[in-house]
């Protein structure tokens, strides 16, 4: 046989393998390498032999390579372990050797390039990782559900137990619809179903009905897992709660539909163009919609506004402010109306405003109501003015008539008594007669002009406000009439009283005023009946009366009770300067009360007065 043509079969073995065989000694070189290296490292065969097989070794793996050698150069054999080598280009590759001693310190080696295997595991692992990752996310911050192809539950997270109400052990195995509402048309279910069991993701917003009743929205995403022939074998649900937002969208669409309905509405572009009026814009304004879109917003400027006005609110508005206020504009008419407005600014991105929406209500009425209200209050004040004045005028007139009279009455009275003097028992029982009965009526001349100064007085004396105790007033006033009713037969009936607020000498002058008078025109009855008491309550006020059984008086005239020098009844029956109650109203009046009276001749009268109550009034 020819030398040549043999080929050993160790060679032969190098040739084909697609592993990496080599000879290595425990010096540190290969002694023979296979073709694959060549293939794998990209280095020659020569330039593998000719250097240490460690200086191709990664400097983190050289130092377990060379514990390697050591345990292989002890005899002991078939040694699996991994390293990387540098490849020509200055990239690694992971090898996996398998390596067996041999006598001389030869070490026999098989490796195999598992660089993309490597590679290959650590993406797995990664992605594995992610997968547990993503999934844990998801199980923290989104509601997750899985179902078969049929709908059965099969999985369910702690945040779909919470927002559906129901424990784990409720939901697996159960049909999906056991949180179906009910809200959504068949039609709309019957299309998400034909996108999942086509294999398409579906999104949109679902109600679901909690165990408890209750109703949640959840923004939802149902992905299909498909088996190899296309079809779905399972559905994953991954939501996210809305239910705030929902509610929140609800009470917006309230919200516009109640200003469509109650307030007039308009929107205008960033520059002031009209692009959206309600119906009751149209109405108060009288142009009709088609007249008023991309028109100008001072189609209805009524110029009633200063500019400087007109300046502020532009300022605020375009601030990126809300403005508040009152506008009077003009309607196409040409006649004007008021209105209460709030402008809300919408922002873009960098601030400026696109879009104002003005939202108004009718004040037209109101405004015109303060208008006639501010000019009653003019006249009122110009009145009142007047009166002032025609009131110091009435003041000082019936002061200086009052000492006008009251010299010459004090001059007659004074002839009067010297003359009683100088015509002592000369004079005939008739002329005596006419002497004592000029003597009576300037007695009475006298105190009608000390209750006409009385009157006068009053309008200039200042009240000192203060509690007072009506029902010590009222005892000091009786006892102070005493003189006149000891030889009388009077029941009296005094109801305990509430303290009032007011001037305490005033008010015993009102007192000493009825109690008086009731005194006076119950002369005639046996026994006189005198009541004082409370009537209740009238605007806070308390009510307060003294009434008597005597001659009463005819309610056609009860309105001149009170007015000055008014009288009802003949001097001769009953003496008085008819100043007694226009003095009574005129102090309740300036106590902020009122006065008034009822009456039947022959029956006696009740006169009633109003005084603000020291604490609050009992119901």
């Amino acid at each position: 046989m020819n030398q040549t043509n043999v080929i050993e079969p160790i060679e032969r073995l190098f040739a084909l393998s697609p592993d990496l065989l080599c000879i290595a000694n425990t010096d540190g070189f290969f002694k023979q390498v296979s073709p694959s290296f060549t293939e794998t490292l990209g280095w020659s065969t020569d330039e593998l032999l000719a250097r240490p097989f460690l200086d191709l070794v990664h400097p983190d793996d050289r130092a377990a390579t060379i514990r390697v050698v050591e345990t292989l150069a002890s005899g002991q054999p078939l040694l699996h372990f991994e390293n990387r080598y540098q490849h020509k280009d200055g990239s690694w590759r992971t090898i996996s050797w398998r390596c067996t001693p041999q006598a001389g310190g030869a070490l026999y080696a098989c490796g195999r390039d598992v660089t993309e295997r490597r590679r290959n595991e650590q993406q797995v692992t990664v992605s594995v990782k992610a997968l547990a990752d993503f999934k844990a996310a998801l199980d923290e911050h989104a509601i997750v559900a899985i179902t078969d192809a049929r709908g059965k539950i099969t999985y369910v997270n702690d945040k779909f137990c919470a927002i559906s109400q129901y424990a784990r052990e409720e939901l697996l195995g159960q049909d999906h619809r056991i949180i179906n509402s009910g809200h959504h048309p068949k039609a709309f279910i019957r299309d998400l179903w034909t996108t999942i069991t086509s294999g398409k993701v579906w999104q949109g917003e679902l109600k679901n009905r909690a165990k408890d009743g209750s109703f949640y929205w959840v923004d939802t995403t149902i992905v299909p897992f498909l088996d190899a022939h296309g079809e779905p074998v399972q559905f994953i649900a991954i939501r996210a709660d809305i239910t705030e937002r929902k509610r929140v969208e609800a009470r917006m669409a309230d919200l516009e539909r109640a200003l469509d309905e109650h307030a007039i509405v308009a929107i205008t572009d960033g520059w002031g163009k009209i692009t959206y009026v309600n119906d009751r814009f149209s109405a108060i304004s009288k142009y009709a919609r088609e007249e008023l879109l991309g028109q100008e917003h001072r189609i209805i400027s009524s110029g009633h506004h200063p500019k400087a006005f007109i300046r502020d609110l532009w300022t605020t508005i375009n601030g990126g402010k809300v403005w508040h206020g009152e506008l009077k504009n003009r309607a196409k008419d040409g006649s004007f109306y008021w209105v209460h407005t709030t402008i809300v600014p919408f922002l873009d991105a960098q601030g400026k405003p696109v879009q104002f929406i003005g939202i108004q209500a009718d004040i037209t009425e109101r405004k015109e109501f303060e208008l006639r209200i501010a000019q009653l209050n003019a006249e009122l004040v110009s009145r009142a003015d007047l009166l002032t004045e025609a009131n110091k005028e009435l003041e000082a007139f019936s002061y200086s008539v009052s000492h006008d009279l009251r010299a010459p009455l004090r001059h007659a009275q004074g002839f009067l008594q010297m003359l009683e003097k100088v015509t002592e028992g000369k004079l005939e029982p008739k002329a005596r007669e006419f002497l004592q009965i000029v003597a009576q009526v300037t007695k009475e001349m006298g105190h009608l002009i000390d209750d006409l100064l009385a009157f006068s007085r009053l309008g200039r004396v200042g009240m000192k406000e203060q509690t007072v105790d009506l029902n010590g007033l009222v005892q000091d006033t009786i006892k102070s009439f005493e003189l006149l009713t000891r030889d009388r037969s009077i029941n009296w009936r005094i109801a305990p009283l509430p303290p009032a607020m007011g001037d305490s000498a005033m008010l015993r002058q009102v007192l000493a005023n009825l109690i008086g008078n009731a005194i006076k025109y119950s002369s005639q009855r046996n026994p006189a009946e005198i009541e004082i008491g409370l009537a209740g309550e009238e605007a806070g006020r308390l009510i307060l009366f003294v009434r008597d059984n005597g001659a009463g008086f005819d309610m056609r005239y009860a309105a001149k009770l009170f007015g000055v020098f008014q009288r009802l009844h003949r001097a001769e029956d009953f003496e008085g300067t008819g100043i007694g109650l226009a003095l009574v109203r005129r102090i309740i009046t300036r106590h902020g009360g009122r006065t008034w009276a009822h009456g039947e001749p022959g029956k006696g009268a009740t006169f009633f007065f109003t005084l603000r109550p020291a604490g609050p009034v009992n119901p």
